[in-house]
């Protein structure tokens, strides 16, 4: 069988209009099409379009992974969980295995319903819950279809700003070999795929592999990675937590001379520029990752009854170099190495800034993601086009972060404090002395922590679907059905860094939970075309409902109503109104998963403006889903005659986002009124009942294994702030879509130009409740109000070339004071195709092309923040990369 070659796809983002769908032939129904964002075959997503990208599309956008294709979306924002960061916007910290999660509008990774064929899928991640939409081999996929809209009616949880669903090859006869080389400066990207399928008569088998590296990229090898930020109007930010260090008292350092640090004297000592250490040269910027993916489809007919099964894995490693150990060490004079500038005396201590350069000469954080899933399922023609379906799925991920470049605090005091040679260790030199004198010690001080987790998701689901009358306008058909779903997130954290004896300590976490659903949805055809009523081409009505039972927090129901209106044959109206829940995953309610630190919290009334206390973080069981209304209006037009070619459709659309789960700040001290509930401080001493019952209530906490910080008296403890997840935020966002899109034929080839664009007109955030809502848009590390994509394309013979204008907004940058605009972004992809046709003898099936992102290597816009003058939760690190792609069908 002839597979077309993939040679034009200039508009990559292509909308599926309602119109398109609403008007399902006969052939579609008896195909059993069912688009995404609808229960019913043939007909369409309730009012909202679906964004879709096929094959031919995605292999000419030149990308090679299904996050990339996604994120060409405008809509799709690179907030939350990337690869490319542990840390930033919506607890981007917690993305522990660097999973590349999609974020629909900037709402949020878990916001974004990710589907396989329709299918739920176990999550990924150790210490929050993502979905990895990587673990599907590009070879395996036929299209992307994206609902941007609320979506629980249909698919229940998470489905708050929309779903992106995964559709997979399966009617395919042959074989295709893909081989493709990636290479950016610091970096390269190998991809081998092959996939085999054979079709007969009542039946097909579809397999596809997968092989996928990609070298770590280094901060060395990008000038704007540096935290010396000079050269791009900022300060030099390189911290003073170097190796040598420095001994800093109040504002004073005093830099420590090069060499080992010893037989060092006070006069030696002197105040002056500070020892600094590069982070940001240092660490990479990506990830080395190597993926192997492997997807099996299997189905056969007999007679009405059709039955199917469907496989994937996917086994995913990564490593990367991060910044060596490091903190303030606080050496008393007792230590064998002790010495202090003589401008402070005989102290009893001296703080120390101090990088394990020497000793923590590897620091690493690796780890992997290994993800599975097997389904299978049957249907049942009825007859009277009525059909029954069901499917068993078994998903199961297995994730493992081993974090280095950290610290056995209990031994590392103990060493600081000895008299000893030794036993004690030096930290006012460049840490090769430790290395040579006690390399047991350093072993025992250098540490890691190793977490293992295990999510598993088994799911029954039983629909039935067809017609139940006739209208004048047609059918009115119905889907009804139910679904049955069982979860389950366990985790092991083996650790090295709690005991100083550096015995590995072992907490074990386990968390369930069952949940029903009962869904149902009814299309109803008011006025067809054959009807002939002015000004009602046609005006059809969805209503869709579901009802979800857990096991743990109770019920919701969430309904939507879709309303499209064709006027005249070339342009639809549309509406929709629904309501959608995120339910807490089990991560969220996980209370097991607990960490407890004392530190220096921000008070208005302390003393300096802060206060010890201890603030303490986690799951809590008693977590209520979020909840979200939306709402939307739009247009479709499609006109005949001399505009014929011409696809233009604007939507507006409403997100009232309510009881987002969130964490308490550890600055609750500065809005006592706000966050009350979750503050407790020490009573007066004159109450000696409420302080006995405080000081009882921190020895728990001081005794508790998951203590990460070293154990001090009692009396130090002043405030106690529970941070574990909570329901506090709320989030409103309005905005419009807008897709353009023209296609004609010339002399010289078919050409077709596109635009996309997302804008947000509105985004206001309250991060608790009774605070008011604050305007977040278009300020750092929240969402830019206008993305946009343009594209032209061109075919001709077996030649085709695709070029794309990325385009981000400009923002104010709130991470310094005063706020400064930062320059708006752009960038340019392109690639180039040739096939050369079935009729070539050893070049048959052939196809060669050369592909581009950010060709003109635009570097990151200037973005101080933190340490660092860029903004990578809006840009890549990668820069120019170029690939080569060969390709041949057998």
């Amino acid at each position: 069988m002839r597979r077309r070659p993939a040679l034009f796809g200039a508009c990559a983002l292509v909308a599926v209009t309602t119109a398109a769908a609403q008007e399902a032939d006969t052939e579609q129904v008896v195909e059993q099409v069912v688009v995404t964002g609808t229960s019913i075959r043939g007909v369409a997503s309730a009012g909202a379009p679906v964004i879709a990208m096929d094959r031919e599309e995605l292999v000419a956008t030149g990308l090679a992974t299904s996050s990339d294709l996604a994120r060409a979306l405008p809509q799709v924002l690179n907030l939350g969980a990337d690869e490319s960061r542990l840390g930033g916007a919506q607890d981007g910290a917690a993305n522990a295995t660097r999973v590349s999660g999609i974020n629909l509008r900037g709402i949020g990774n878990e916001a974004t319903l990710l589907l396989i064929n329709g299918r739920r899928l176990a999550p990924a991640g150790v210490i929050k819950s993502l979905y990895d939409p990587n673990v599907i081999a590009s070879a395996a996929i036929e299209r992307l279809e994206v609902v941007v809209d609320g979506a629980s009616a249909i698919y229940g949880s998470d489905a708050v700003a929309g779903v992106v669903n995964i559709i997979t090859r399966n009617d395919f006869e042959g074989a295709e070999t893909v081989a493709r080389y990636g290479v950016a400066d610091g970096t390269s990207q190998k991809i081998i795929s092959q996939n085999f399928g054979f079709t007969w008569d009542t039946g097909s088998v579809f397999a596809a592999y997968e092989h996928n590296e990609r070298d770590s990229l280094s901060g060395a090898d990008r000038d704007f990675a540096t935290n010396d930020r000079r050269a791009r109007g900022g300060s030099d930010a390189r911290p003073g937590l170097a190796s040598p260090g420095n001994i800093v008292a109040g504002t004073t350092r005093y830099p420590l001379p090069a060499g080992r640090g010893t037989g060092l004297s006070p006069a030696q000592l002197t105040a002056g520029a500070p020892n600094r250490f590069d982070e940001g040269s240092f660490a990479d910027l990506l990830p080395n990752q190597e993926r192997d993916s492997f997807f099996v489809d299997a189905r056969q007919e007999f007679g009405r009854l059709d039955i199917w099964y469907q496989g994937w894995l996917s086994e995913r490693e990564f490593d990367e170099r991060v910044a060596p150990a490091s903190g303030q060490l606080r050496v008393p004079n007792t230590n064998a190495f002790f010495v202090a500038p003589a401008a402070l005396g005989s102290p009893a201590f001296v703080n120390v800034e101090y990088r394990f350069l020497a000793e923590d000469s590897d620091p690493r954080l690796s780890g992997y993601e290994n993800a599975q899933q097997n389904a299978i399922g049957a249907g049942y023609d009825l007859g009277g086009d009525w059909r029954i379906e069901g499917y068993a799925n078994l998903s199961k991920n297995r994730g493992f972060q081993r974090r280095g470049a950290i610290t056995n605090g209990a031994a590392l005091t103990a060493a600081l404090a000895s008299n000893n040679p030794a036993t004690a260790f030096n930290p006012f030199g460049d840490g090769s002395f430790n290395v040579t004198n006690n390399p047991a010690l350093v072993d025992l001080i250098i540490a890691n922590r190793d977490t293992h987790a295990t999510s598993e998701a088994r799911d029954l689901a039983l629909k039935a679907d067809g017609p139940l009358f006739s209208l004048p306008g047609g059918d009115v058909r119905v889907a009804v059905g139910l679904e049955r779903h069982d979860n389950e997130f366990s985790q092991r954290l083996d650790a090295n860094n709690v005991l100083a004896s550096g015995a590995v300590t072992t907490k074990n976490i386990l968390n369930r939970r069952h949940n029903a659903s009962f869904f149902g949805e009814v299309f109803v055809p008011v006025v067809s075309e054959e009807q002939s009523i002015p000004g009602i081409h046609s005006l059809s009505v969805s209503v869709a409902g579901r009802r979800e039972e857990y096991s743990d927090f109770g019920s919701t129901t969430d309904p939507k109503v879709g309303v499209v209106w064709r006027p005249i044959s070339s342009l639809t109206a549309r509406a929709t109104y629904g309501t959608s829940f995120r339910a807490p995953s089990l991560v969220d309610t996980s209370e097991q998963i607990h960490n407890i630190f004392i530190q220096n919290l921000t008070d208005p009334a302390g003393v300096g403006g802060v206060t010890r206390g201890i603030y303490h973080n986690g799951g809590r069981a008693s977590l209520q889903p979020e909840e979200a209304t939306t709402w939307s209006v739009g247009l479709d037009w499609a006109p005949m005659g001399a505009l014929q070619g011409l696809t233009a459709s604007l939507t507006y659309y409403d997100v009232d986002y309510t009881d987002r789960i969130d964490v308490v700040l550890n600055t609750a001290l500065t809005n006592a009124s706000v966050y009350g509930p979750y503050v407790i401080r020490r009573p007066p001493a004159s109450d000696a009942t409420a302080t006995a019952a405080f000081n009882a209530l921190v020895q728990s906490f001081l005794s508790n294994p998951d203590l990460q910080s070293p154990a001090e008296p009692v009396t130090n403890i002043n405030a106690i702030i529970d941070g574990r997840r909570a329901n506090l935020g709320s989030m409103k966002q309005q905005g419009i879509d807008l897709n353009l899109g023209y296609g004609f034929d010339t002399s010289f080839g078919d050409w077709r130009v596109g635009f996309d664009a997302a804008k947000i007109l509105d985004l206001t955030r309250s991060i608790a409740p009774g605070l008011p809502y604050v305007d977040v848009l278009d300020t750092y590390s929240n969402p830019v109000d206008l993305r946009a994509r343009a594209s032209v394309g061109w075919r001709l013979n077996g030649w085709s070339a695709n070029a794309y204008l990325n385009y981000v907004d400009s923002y104010r940058n709130t991470a310094i004071n005063p706020n400064v605009e930062v320059d708006s972004y752009k960038t340019v992809d392109a690639s180039i195709v040739y096939d050369f046709g079935e009729e070539r003898g050893a070049l048959s099936g052939v196809s060669l092309s050369v592909n581009g992102q950010n060709l003109l290597d635009e570097d990151p816009p200037v973005v101080l923040n933190g340490l660092v003058s860029w903004d990578n939760q809006n840009v890549s690190p990668l820069g120019r990369f170029v690939s080569f792609v060969l390709t041949k069908r057998w």
